[in-house]
């Protein structure tokens, strides 16, 4: 049976004379053993009776192979060449023995021994390139015996085209290795695929046949000793077979395409067989997935398989371009795969592979709805569209990375996607038209640079194609623009990351800037942070490749703007000149008719705004005709190439100042941004003030200092970025990332500009940035030096600067002062002569400032650091005590207030007895107010009041500070008794350890353990620490302000507060005094239990215009309110109604003091909560802020307090009386705080149970808004419904109906419910008893309108009446008349029967009117009825 078969195999293979292939190319591998192949599994001498024989078999199989190879490298194509007579002697080479060989091998190459699968790959890939190398090598034979086709007629081509084509044979044998090829390939690839996914090392070989290949089980123990080893050689030998594969289709594709012609007639391909090649380098694509896999699977061999075909048979484009569409829908790798094949195609005319690709890509069906069949199914088919389209679409991007030509060309293709639903396509898009406007830029500039050579005729052409190009990209550039504003955050984000990259390319055109930088301030008020963060970085991109450069002062420019239109205005044109002048003189004639006539200044403001738009209009004129000439080439004059140069210079600064104008009105977004939650927003403002500052922009200024603040962020990130700007813009050169420094001169000078217009906030965020770049030795020491000669040289405020900066360093670095050398430079600098004549209090509190970074001085007579320090603690003493001060300027005394303050804090830091200096400064004060008589003191002087408000300060400010000195003391004390215990116990440890101590020591030592063990059983040391801190206490309580010298002045100074004879109307006088009786109320109980009420009556009392007081007192109540809460606590109400003032800074301070207090417990919330949530809606941003940052607070509390709050403020907030809109935006605010279920269930319960208290609609509306804003669940829904008679009757108004069907609406929409017959229920009774409500409501006006008439008819019917009464008053008696009724003629009767005929007319129409009207409603039934005597009604 094998015999026939082969035999028959033997003659289809050698039947010549056929004109069809004998080898078709079969669906699958088995076909082979159907007609018209008919081959067996294996020859019919095959044996495999025991493995060593079928190694054999296969080895022989091989051997003939080989043996054939080395026949067609002998013979070449004559081995395929006959003659008609010659048939029975036909392809011999390939019979029926090779194909039936091969197909065994291949079927069987899994089960093959490694050294006999590497022998039939050679061998078949050996075979492959000799086919090739035999065909290629035809074709140079023809190519060098052919004359040139110009030389030949029609006929000659046609018999030489068909002369030259191989023989059937050939193309058979080709097709044969070729699909043997294919198919031991398509094993290969699929075995390694599954290798991958079940995650183990494919093996070319099965157990079986590796241990029979290896020699039983002698090679199978050497195996395992290095299965590594043998693991990797298997590896490197599937690989280079793979290789050696991929290189052999490779080949076999190009000679099928560059040879079809010497293949098949008229270069008509065989597509079977051409396929071949594509349909293996699909699967060898789809193992791409990086570098490594690309390499190991050759896919740039794939690639460069599917030109070759694509390039060579055109029928197979639709084939190749539905498999990489599909393979792209796969695989997210593919797209730049597939992008790069676009690249290997030939392009002659056109790209048709990337066409036909990116026609399919428009036919994307991206619509997401359901088209039936089960919600599962649909759901798998949505999910697997999705993946699909999100595959696809970056080969948009990639394709046009490469061919941007192509992508551009196709365009109208892509762009009905821009309104599909994937964001992925949009974005793809958008990504496309960047590299789109990229390239062709470039292209451009490269074709105007090379254009200069081309001819004159192809001139118009360029013209032509510039002018279509640029409308072309001002059409992409629209749509960048408008998805700047996409529905979808990250379409919004990659637009503006291309307008990014075009603007650092400089691909962005000049009249785009403007319009780019406003989309990019627009999109900073965006609610997602990717799109904020893009434009921040395009703003910063901007900035850096701006096109007017340098600085972008706007003084400058408007400098430079008002000199150029006086130059232009000055050289117009002679023509326009006289025109204007003509045009200037009838406007002043007209306006001095118009004075004469109509003397006025409006009409003078008129005239002068008609001669600046004449003016204006002759310099446009002058503009216009100076263009117009350089336009048509004219031959211009120096004078007009001059005024030509000065008009585009004022052209260009015109736009430089509105650049700088947008930035500058941009200025809030850049703050919000700088001041956000989040910190990459932080920083890329950071960056973006970095270069504004760079230059020369003001807004940075401004924002440099704010973002300082951030120094004290949570966040290190955001401290180490502000760190990283502070020293990119004060330190260190610009755009060298803080690696090189500026010159000490310029980073001094810096620093004086920064501190010397800044804020207390500011300075106090400065100072810790320059004390961090201090411990990090930053700033170079020289500076220091260069600050010591401007605080010793400067005069003004840069003394002041230096000196304060100097302090600030001081801070972390005490060094630079806390020496005698830098102190006595302090000295003279700080507290000299020049101090003390300019009186400069600023230079004084910062000298202040820098000793308060000294240590207290040691009594030492000889020692130079403790003179000196003595010797400014005398100058301090006359600072303080106000001895440079002039009692005729209040302004002096203002700013001598910060001084002394810093100067008694430097004494009691410096001085080794500051209680004597204090007593000292304070009988100084009191000699200069009373010391003087009565004939030099003037009574009731300005300067004894400012004198007085001076002691007042200084007397204040020294109690609280020796309260602070008597608890440094006390910890002091404390600390020396812990380090002597400390001290005790490691004496008392190593004297344990010590072995050869003698007897003595060892009982003085357990003697004093015995002590120490005593006096810790009796408590002695803790009750010593006990009566230490009570001693403080007592000192504190009754020594400060009951029995000490302050106590002398108090009464003074209660007398000058309390002011019951109003004799004191300083403001400074009383704030200076109230201040200080604050500070005396922080440090005795009894004291400031004692006076309360009466700083609270100073509160109320205070004068509207005095802010300064009221916000001085809140700020003492919130420091008393923390020492003694108990005492204060009577009097909250109190505090709480200040947030209620007129003054913006007292209702500011007032919520910031309580904050504090609510978020350390000080102070209860509940009663008086309302007050702080109407702040959320107050005037004041700050306000509004520092409200929501309390309920934020609030709520990361585990005891829920808003939930507990939120019946209270309801309740309050209803009995307000407020506008619906303003109480709706706090509950909004406040009930998004209720997340869990549990209270919403609890709080909805608790709003239906108030809807009968409630005693308005409004009210009732209000609650209702509050239910409609709580999650909805299946509890919350059955309270509702039973709940149903609570409500029912407020359901006729519109408001409150709405919002409890809003309620129903969102218990619908959620799925997990199982009270849908709950909700049905529900629903209908919202329904019915809505309805009901609105007819009773429409019934009770239209009876009230009823009311309203019928109260109309009778106040008429008593007008009426009245009426009557009055005429028959006002009728004569009949018996005075001279003459009877009867006797009285016709004439003088007729009027008065026509007035009651009227009269009765009237009424009876009015009673017609009337009638009988029956009003019927559901409370009550109204009768009216009327007749000509009476009305009644009848209820």
């Amino acid at each position: 049976m094998r015999g026939h078969n082969a035999a028959s195999a033997s003659g289809t293979a050698s039947n010549a004379a056929s004109s069809k292939p004998t080898f078709p190319i079969p669906s699958s591998l088995q076909d082979l053993e159907c007609a018209p192949y008919n081959l067996l599994p294996y020859p019919h001498d095959f044996e495999d009776d025991d493995e060593s024989a079928r190694a054999e078999s296969f080895a022989r199989l091989v051997r003939l192979l080989e043996d054939g190879n080395r026949t067609l490298a002998s013979a070449g194509l004559g081995l395929f060449e006959t003659e008609d007579d010659e048939e029975e002697d036909y392809d011999v080479w390939n019979d029926g023995e090779r194909v039936q060989a091969l197909y065994t091998l291949v079927r069987k190459s899994d089960s093959l021994a490694p050294g006999t699968r590497a022998r039939l790959v050679r061998a078949l890939c050996d075979a492959v390139h000799g086919l090739c190398e035999a065909l290629e090598s035809t074709s140079s034979s023809d190519a060098q015996g052919t004359a040139p086709k110009s030389q030949q007629t029609p006929a000659a081509a046609t018999a030489v085209s068909s002369a030259h084509v191989v023989s059937q044979g050939f193309r058979d044998a080709l097709a044969c290795h070729v699909y043997m090829l294919f198919t031991l390939m398509f094993l290969t690839e699929s075995k390694e695929k599954l290798g991958k996914s079940l995650g183990a090392t494919t093996t070319a070989t099965t157990p079986s046949s590796s241990k029979s290949r290896n020699g039983g089980n002698k090679s199978s123990k050497k195996k395992k000793k290095n299965p590594n080893n043998s693991a990797a050689i298997e590896g490197e030998d599937l690989a280079s077979s793979r290789l050696a594969c991929a290189e052999a289709m490779h080949a076999a594709s190009l000679s099928m395409s560059l040879h079809r012609s010497n293949l098949w007639k008229r270069s008509v391909p065989d597509e079977s067989v051409v396929g071949l090649p594509c349909r293996i380098a699909y699967q060898m694509l789809e193992s791409a997935t990086g570098a490594q896999a690309r390499k190991a699977s050759s896919g740039s061999l794939a690639l460069s398989m599917i030109a070759a075909t694509v390039d060579s048979a055109q029928c197979l484009l639709g084939t190749v371009v539905a498999a990489l569409v599909d393979l792209l829908h796969t695989y997210d790798h593919m797209a730049t795969l597939v992008a790069e094949l676009c690249t290997m195609v030939n392009e002659r005319p056109t790209n048709v592979l990337a066409t036909e690709l990116l026609r399919e890509i428009g036919r994307l069906d991206t619509s997401s709805g359901h088209n039936g069949g089960s919600s599962s199914q649909s759901d798998a088919n949505l999910g697997n569209k999705a993946s699909g389209i999100k595959n696809v679409a970056p080969f948009v991007s990639e394709l046009a990375a490469v061919r941007p030509r192509v992508v551009l060309a196709n365009m109208s293709l892509l762009l009905p996607h821009l309104d599909s639903e994937p964001y992925v396509i949009r974005s793809a898009i958008v990504n496309a038209i960047g590299h789109i406007l990229v390239r062709e830029e470039e292209d451009d500039v490269g074709e105007q640079s090379a254009g200069d050579k081309d001819e004159d005729d192809e001139e118009d052409r360029g013209e032509r194609r510039i002018v279509d190009m640029a409308k072309t990209r001002g059409s992409l550039f629209d749509i960048l623009c408008d998805r700047t504003r996409d529905v979808t955050s990250f379409t919004r984000a990659a637009s503006l990351k291309v307008l990014n990259e075009l603007t650092e390319r400089r691909s962005l055109p000049l009249d785009r800037i403007m319009p780019v930088t406003a989309i990019a301030i627009d999109r900073l008020q965006d609610k997602t942070v990717m799109v904020r963060r893009y434009a921040m970085q395009l703003l910063t991109t901007l900035l850096e490749n701006n096109p007017f450069m340098g600085m972008l002062n706007p003084d400058l420019y408007r400098t430079k703007i008002r000199e150029l239109e006086a130059y232009l205005k000055c050289n117009v044109p002679e023509e326009i000149l006289k025109a204007r002048d003509a045009a200037l003189e009838e406007a002043r004639s007209n306006k001095e008719e118009e004075d004469k006539s109509q003397p006025g200044e409006d009409a003078v403001g008129d005239v002068d705004k008609d001669i600046e738009e004449i003016e204006s209009a002759a310099l446009a004129a002058a503009i216009a005709d100076a263009e117009s000439k350089q336009e048509s080439n004219e031959d211009l004059t120096d004078a007009e190439t001059e005024f030509l140069a000065r008009v585009r210079g004022l052209k260009f600064a015109s736009s430089a100042l509105s650049f700088i104008d947008v930035f500058e009105d941009a200025n809030d977004s850049f703050q919000t941004m700088l001041m956000s939650t989040n910190p990459s927003d932080v920083t890329e403002a950071l960056r973006f003030f970095v270069k504004a500052k760079h230059f020369g922009l003001p807004c940075a200024v401004t924002g440099m200092k704010r973002a300082l603040a951030l120094m004290w962020s949570n966040e290190t990130n955001v401290q180490e970025e502000v760190l990283r700007a502070f020293v990119e813009v004060f330190v260190s050169e610009p755009g060298t990332d803080g690696k090189e420094l500026l010159p000490e001169n310029r980073i001094a000078q810096n620093f004086l500009d920064l501190a010397g217009e800044a804020t207390v906030s500011e300075l106090a965020s400065i100072e810790e940035a320059l004390g961090r770049l201090v411990k990090k030795e930053v700033i170079p020491p020289d500076v220091f030096s260069v600050l010591w000669t401007m605080a010793s040289q400067a005069e003004g405020q840069p003394r002041a600067s230096a000196m304060l900066v100097i302090s600030m360093a001081a801070g972390a670095d005490p060094k630079i002062v806390d020496s005698a050398y830098r102190l006595q430079n302090l000295y003279d600098a700080g507290l000299g002569d020049y101090t003390e004549e300019h009186r400069d209090w600023k230079t004084a509190r910062s000298a202040a400032c820098a000793l308060q970074r000294v240590a207290r001085a040691k009594v030492d007579p000889s020692s130079a650091k403790y003179i000196i320090l003595d010797l400014i603690t005398e100058r301090l003493v006359a600072v303080a005590r106000g001895d440079w001060c002039d009692d005729e300027a209040a302004g002096d005394t203002a700013s001598w207030f910060c001084a002394a303050e810093q100067a008694v804090n430097a004494i009691f830091t410096i001085s080794p007895a500051p209680e004597k200096v204090a007593m000292e400064i304070l009988l100084g004060h009191q000699a200069g107010i009373f010391g003087a008589s009565e004939e030099e003191q003037p009574a009731n002087s300005t300067a004894h009041s400012l004198r007085l408000s001076r002691f007042f300060f200084v007397l204040g400010h020294v109690a609280l500070k020796l309260l602070i000195y008597t608890e440094v003391l006390s910890s002091s004390v404390r600390r020396a008794n812990a380090a002597k215990t400390v001290k005790k116990q490691e004496s008392a440890s190593s004297g344990n350890k010590g072995k050869d101590a003698d007897a003595e020591s060892k009982e003085g030592a357990s003697d004093e353990e015995e002590d120490d063990a005593i006096e810790a059983e009796l408590g002695i040391a803790a009750q010593a620490e006990a009566e230490t801190e009570r001693k403080v206490a007592e000192i504190s309580e009754n020594e400060i302000v009951g029995r000490g010298m302050i106590s002398l002045f108090t009464p003074m100074l209660l007398r000058v507060v309390a002011n019951e004879e109003g004799i004191y109307s300083s403001p400074v006088l009383m704030q200076s005094a109230t201040l200080a009786l604050c500070k005396c109320m922080c440090i005795s109980k009894s004291f400031c239990e004692k006076h309360l009420t009466l700083l609270f009556s100073v509160l109320a009392k205070a004068p509207n215009d005095d802010q300064d007081l009221r916000a001085n007192i809140v700020i003492a109540l919130g420091d008393l309110a923390f020492r003694f809460p108990n005492e204060v606590e009577p009097y909250t109400p109190k505090i709480y109604a200040c947030l209620r003032d007129k003054s913006t800074r007292v209702r500011r301070h007032t919520l910031m003091v309580l904050t504090h207090l609510i978020l350390n417990d000080m102070v209860k919330v509940k009663g008086n909560v309302c007050e702080i949530a109407l702040c959320l809606q107050d005037q004041e941003p700050r306000i509004r802020d520092m409200a929501r940052l309390l309920f934020h607070e609030l709520s990361k509390r585990t005891n829920s307090p808003i939930y507990n709050l939120l019946p209270d403020i309801v309740s309050q907030l209803s009995q307000l009386n407020l506008k619906q809109e303003v109480f709706r935006e706090i509950m909004l605010f406040l009930l998004c705080f209720i997340k869990k279920d549990r209270q919403n269930e609890m709080l909805m319960e608790k709003l239906i149970q108030r809807f009968p208290k409630c005693t308005s609609i409004n009210q009732k509306a209000d609650l209702a808004y509050c239910i409609a804003q709580l999650k909805v669940n299946d509890k919350c829904i059955k309270c509702l419904n039973d709940s149903f008679k609570l409500y029912k009757d407020a359901l006729f108004d519109e408001d409150v109906l709405k919002n409890f069907v809003s309620v129903v609406s969102k218990a619908k929409k959620n799925t997990k419910l199982d009270t849908k017959d709950t909700i049905e229920e529900l629903e209908n009774k919202l329904n019915l008893h809505a309805a009901a409500g609105m007819e009773n409501v429409a019934a009770d006006k239209k009876a009230a309108r009823a009311k309203k008439r019928a109260a109309k008819r009778v106040q008429r019917k008593k007008e009426w009446e009245e009426s009557d009464e009055e005429e028959v008053m006002s009728e004569p008696d009949p018996e005075e008349l001279e003459f009877d009724e009867e006797n009285q003629p016709e004439n003088m009767k007729a009027p008065q029967v026509g007035e009651r005929a009227a009269k009765k007319g009237r009424e009876g129409l009015a009673h017609e009117e009337g009638g009988v009207s029956c009003h019927k409603s559901s409370s009550d039934i109204m009768l009216m009825l009327c007749d000509n005597d009476n009305l009644e009604f009848i209820s």
